[in-house]
């Protein structure tokens, strides 16, 4: 007899990893329902992270889907120069509100998921496995590495997911690979953070993870990473060469580009342990960017508008 499906809710769906999770889930026939911060859009729930408590709300957020089994937590203020400016505000949302979320899933008896980021690490070494020391050098990192801290001597059966750079394959989602193709139409050079390496993930690859953890009742901290890496320009290179385009790169340090709060240089991360637990493939940056082109090519107007 087939087990019965998971019923998830999705917390942060109008985002870009929370929008593709609550998407991919969707198509296996999952009962899922998704939030957003404020307001409805697109059948998605309002629940505001910061002041509303899913243990007073559940009910009414998941409706005739009943209770969830699994809560993916995907809301987080994630810019680090705005979680810098904005410190309460963001240690409200990414620490205070993120751990509250947890301990409302297992007071509901549901398991949680969670994002989190190589920004846990300086940066200084990268290739960093799921279990090394935190390091962070701004404030988001330090807001993921309290995180995992509090869930490690708290609750460790949480599922944390360590993400690096998440990229897109879609032209009319607004992600990087959009926003280059968009800067070159439009003259612009593409401008690239100096020295930076990472492991860019397809997104549809972060959901499909999300799928596994659920299916498998993975626990702790796990790397979702691309096992590839490259930096920043290198990419940008080879995305224009698959594009058959001449564009102008230019590198710049983070102090040029006026960051507030820097951000690690090298954050790309070792998956081994995720891909033998999960048996897991990760989609490469070629076949990414090749489907990107492919859908370019059938509806080039359509870049960026989402």
């Amino acid at each position: 007899m087939a087990a019965t499906p998971p019923t998830v809710l999705v917390v942060g769906a109008s985002g870009f990893v929370g929008g593709h999770a609550l998407r991919h889930l969707c198509s296996l026939g999952w009962k899922v329902v998704g939030t957003r911060m404020r307001g409805k859009d697109g059948g998605l729930r309002a629940f505001d992270i910061v002041r509303d408590r899913l243990a007073d709300r559940v009910d009414e957020i998941m409706g005739e889907a009943g209770r969830p089994t699994h809560v993916v937590n995907c809301a987080a203020m994630a810019q680090p120069d705005r979680c810098f400016l904005e410190r309460e505000l963001s240690y409200q949302i990414n620490v205070v509100g993120t751990i509250r979320l947890i301990e409302d899933a297992f007071a509901i008896g549901a398991r949680p998921i969670c994002m989190t980021s190589g920004f846990a690490y300086d940066g200084v070494s990268g290739y960093y496995a799921d279990d090394e020391p935190h390091a962070p050098i701004n404030e988001y990192g330090r807001h993921k590495a309290e995180v995992e801290e509090y869930c490690a001597a708290h609750h460790p059966d949480t599922l944390h997911y360590r993400l690096d750079k998440v990229i897109g394959d879609d032209p009319a989602e607004y992600q990087m690979f959009t926003e280059w193709y968009q800067w070159h139409l439009q003259g612009k050079p593409v401008v690239c953070i100096a020295n930076q390496l990472f492991s860019p993930t397809n997104v549809r690859d972060v959901a499909r993870a999300i799928q596994a953890g659920c299916e498998r009742g993975l626990t702790g901290v796990y790397n979702i990473a691309n096992p590839e890496y490259f930096t920043r320009e290198e990419l940008a290179r080879q995305f224009f060469r698959l594009l058959g385009l001449q564009a102008r790169i230019v590198c710049r340090t983070q102090e040029e580009l006026k960051f507030i709060d820097l951000r690690p240089e090298k954050t790309y991360l070792d998956s081994t342990k995720f891909q033998k637990d999960a048996d897991f493939r990760f989609t490469s940056v070629r076949e990414t960017i090749r489907t990107f082109i492919e859908r370019l090519k059938q509806d080039p107007a359509r870049a960026g508008e989402k």
